[in-house]
């Protein structure tokens, strides 16, 4: 992609009309380049000129059909403006047939010399804002299309991962449509891919007289996922009708991932037949286990699919952006704050898809602790390292207080998981300037890590809420990315799991100050 050029060429070939020129242009700030014959100035619009700057007698016949081709060969997207400086007089009578062939043929402007200096800078500044303007087209449409293409890369490895996924997957649009079933899904059921083009079709075959009960599940799922934090959520177990007339039982789970570019919200449904594991409930211990074992697989695929939905976020988001750009035309207050909320609600899906991430890990029972003694010098020092770039561009005076010769009977990866959550957002929510500052005290059987801040701070009524899952009682303090509130929920539960806790002291306009209490090894 060609740079943007703020250069003005150049053509006035009789004595050193040119050098005068830009030497007066120079004067006002704008950069020129003079040009010795037209092949100079072609070769100039080719290397991406913001304007031509070209005087009549410089214009002959030979010359002008050299510049009209040069004009015609430029990408769909540029237009690029030349100002001619005509003779005196010119414009009062006839202007030469040559000269109005080339002015109808591009985007020309015509000047009569003598012409005042004002006059030029301001007609060349006009020209240059004008061919700003077709960068911007140009950078949005290569915008566009890179988008576009990375959209459908996208859709195509999620496609490829519901058809192929090992249980029933069924994604579907709040409007009803089946956008994909997979094979497992219709090998269980019995019913093809055009048997069930929406999901009425579903209820109506597999569930029968329930079908309507069914179908107002549905609608309430999508309901609920605007007011509560969307996750994995269990539906429990129905009796699904088979093709062939059996009747099975299914175990479902759904997860709201989003919109589509068209405003429809997404649904992913996974099913379990689980039909066998009930009727050996009773006997066989080893069937429980294995349906836990699939459980857990159901909700690592889960993540997955939330992972993939990353890029078709990011790809509605760029849309966004250039509908907020007018590249389709001029929007309105009201379209763009409609466009904000959007752009808003998938930053905020971005953020919920990486806690989802977080929360199926969890429920997977996947965390698993590797408790030993570690100085907590050592757990400090190489975390407030990770966080001192952040500090430096804000200006934030940071202070760590001498740490004591102790050590801490915990995970270290995690305990350092912990304190970066907690250095992260005493960063991000500490204005520039501000102070952050880590203290240690030490009591029998504990330490304590404190980690205060000169933020906004958190009212009282508030500071144990902001420790729940999903809880959005201030949207600072619920995430460290945006997403749903899991932030120091998990990091408060990490530190329970090893045997400390994670508190909050803080006050309105005066800051807050986290403590992480951690078990102290035996000397």
């Amino acid at each position: 992609m060609e740079p943007r050029s703020r250069t003005v060429a150049i053509l006035a070939p009789i004595g050193s009309d040119g050098e005068i020129t830009s030497r007066m242009l120079a004067r006002v700030g704008l950069t020129s380049r003079v040009c010795r014959d037209l092949s100079e100035t072609t070769r100039c619009i080719a290397e991406g000129a913001g304007v031509v700057l070209v005087t009549e007698e410089a214009l002959g016949r030979e010359a002008r059909a050299e510049l009209g081709s040069a004009l015609d060969a430029q990408a769909p997207w540029s237009d690029l403006p030349v100002v001619v400086l005509l003779a005196e007089g010119e414009l009062s009578r006839a202007i030469a047939p040559g000269v109005a062939q080339l002015a109808a043929r591009g985007n020309v402007t015509l000047l009569e010399r003598p012409v005042r200096l004002a006059t030029l800078v301001t007609t060349l500044r006009s020209a240059l804002r004008a061919r700003e303007r077709q960068y911007d087209v140009r950078d949005s449409i290569a915008e566009r299309a890179a988008a576009a293409d990375e959209l459908r890369e996208s859709e195509a490895r999620l496609r490829a991962a519901v058809d192929g996924a090992p249980y029933p997957l069924m994604l579907h649009a709040d409007d009803g449509t089946v956008l994909q079933l997979s094979r497992a899904w219709s090998a269980l059921s019995g019913y093809s891919p055009n048997e069930l083009a929406t999901t009425r079709d579903w209820t109506q075959r597999a569930f029968g007289d329930r079908a309507d009960a069914v179908d107002s599940e549905i609608r309430a799922d999508f309901d609920e996922s605007d007011t509560n934090a969307p996750s994995p959520r269990a539906l429990g177990e129905r009796v699904v009708h088979t093709k062939d007339g059996e009747g099975r039982v299914w175990d479902f789970q759904s997860v709201i991932l989003g919109r589509l570019p068209d405003g429809r919200r997404l649904r992913l449904v996974a099913a379990r037949d689980v039909t066998d594991y009930r009727r050996l409930l009773e006997s066989e211990r080893a069937a429980r286990q294995d349906a836990e074992k699939a459980n857990r697989a159901k909700m690592d695929f889960l993540a997955v699919m939330s992972h993939e939905l990353r890029t078709p976020l990011n790809a509605i988001g760029g849309y966004t952006q250039l509908l907020e750009l007018g590249i389709h035309g001029p929007v309105t207050e009201p379209q763009r704050s409609a466009l904000a909320r959007i752009r808003r609600s998938e930053a905020h899906l971005l953020g919920l898809i990486e806690d989802v991430l977080n929360f199926a890990k969890i429920e997977a029972g996947r965390v698993t602790f590797d408790l030993k003694p570690v100085p907590v010098t050592e757990l400090v020092s190489e975390v407030d390292a990770l966080v001192e770039p952040q500090m430096r561009e804000k200006s934030i005076v940071y202070t760590r207080h001498d740490a004591p010769d102790a050590a801490a009977m915990v995970d270290e990866e995690k305990t350092r998981q912990v304190l970066l959550n907690l250095l992260s957002n005493a960063v991000k929510f500490t204005p520039a300037g501000g102070n952050i500052a880590v203290s240690f005290e030490t009591r029998d059987g504990e330490v304590d890590i404190s980690i205060t801040d000169t933020g906004s701070g958190i009212p009282l009524e508030k500071q144990e809420a902001i420790f729940e899952p999903f809880v959005q009682v201030q949207r600072a303090y619920t995430s460290t990315q945006g997403g749903t509130g899991l932030g120091l929920a998990i990091s408060r539960d990490l530190a329970r799991a090893m045997g400390g806790d994670l508190r909050v002291r803080s006050e309105p306009e005066h800051g807050s100050t986290f403590v992480l209490t951690l078990p102290r090894a035996e000397e």
